[in-house]
């Protein structure tokens, strides 16, 4: 008995520290004297600003900009791939969109193009598959490139949930990895899967369904987004609020608009400035800044007067807003 709770102390203090390892090892571009680099969510710059565009990082690799060429950095600010594409997307399941002579590939982390596109454009893989386009008519191909699901869409969405959002003429549906549909074509809108519902719409009204196509939240509002963290945020005339899983109110319509929620938190507007507030619908930021993003990694980035920074989950600045 004495040995299994030793096991259980010791599986639980290397749980936290691998989570504390792992939530001070995220980065945060900035942007210092007109360059960008990254700091560690206490606000420590670990990579001094250099470069001319940066974006967040993704599996461990973030998309630079050194004048017009763009290439990937690791955590420790050194070259992954070298600048060398017309643009570079986030890595997402090990790959990622570049543009070569207005081209679009996709690249290993070694930077070796792994699939040559000739479509006219395409998505981030999600679930081992990505939309893709030729015209006006849109399919999928998988992860070495091969098609996967037959161009005949007249638009195509990320698979989510192990199903893909289509449109065929005016109506969404959903199609399984084959191909075939799930739920027939019949909606006017409809949105991914996130916690087993999707948010459709139905004439002007949007309410949620499950896999099996039945509506489980009826359509009674004017606008719907996916569920995150439990809770969904939903537009009643001209106010949003959240819902839960069953389509109750847990905070009513009252905001001109909000986020989703992200780590807790999310981001509401109030008049013309933005703050945050927890899922009782509690103030736990004041509304002050004229923009504001969700929380990732223990942060947000937050705009005032034209300049970003980032704030902590009490508000406080741990980067001061700068251009």
């Amino acid at each position: 008995m004495k040995n299994h709770l030793a096991l259980i102390l010791l599986l639980l203090s290397t749980s936290v520290l691998f989570s504390q390892s792992r939530e001070t090892n995220r980065l945060f571009s900035v942007r210092q004297n007109g360059k960008y680099g990254y700091i560690d969510d206490v606000g420590r710059i670990i990579i001094k600003p250099q470069f001319d565009h940066a974006s967040d990082f993704s599996e461990g690799l973030a998309a630079v900009s050194i004048g017009s060429r763009w290439g990937y950095v690791d955590k420790t600010g050194k070259y992954a791939i070298n600048p060398q594409f017309e643009w570079a997307e986030d890595f997402s399941e090990g790959l990622a969109l570049v543009l070569i002579g207005n081209k679009n590939y996709y690249i290993d982390k070694n930077g070796r193009i792994v699939i040559k596109s000739q479509y006219s454009g395409s998505g981030s893989f999600s679930e081992a598959l990505t939309w893709v386009c030729v015209g006006d008519e849109y399919g999928y191909i998988d992860n070495t490139g091969k098609k996967a699901i037959k161009i005949q869409y007249d638009w195509a969405g990320n698979f989510s949930e192990w199903l893909g959002v289509v449109r065929k003429g005016n109506k969404y549906g959903y199609i399984n990895r084959l191909g075939k549909f799930v739920i027939n074509p019949q909606f006017d809108w409809a949105g991914e899967f996130s916690e087993s519902l999707a948010a459709v719409k139905m004439g002007e009204k949007c309410g949620y369904i499950d896999n099996q196509k039945r509506i489980m939240i009826n359509p009674i509002f004017n606008e719907a987004d996916n569920f995150s963290e439990g809770l969904a945020r939903v537009k009643v005339n001209d106010w949003w609020g959240f819902i839960d899983n069953n389509g109750d109110y847990i905070i009513n319509p009252q905001y001109t608009w909000a986020d989703d929620f992200s780590e807790g938190l999310a981001v509401v507007k109030v008049g013309y400035v933005y703050g945050y507030i927890d899922k009782k619908g509690r103030q736990a930021i004041k509304p002050k800044f004229d923009n504001a993003l969700g929380f990732s990694g223990g942060l947000a980035k937050v705009e005032i007067n034209g300049q970003w920074g980032f704030i902590d989950r009490t508000g406080k600045y741990i980067w001061e807003p700068s251009e």
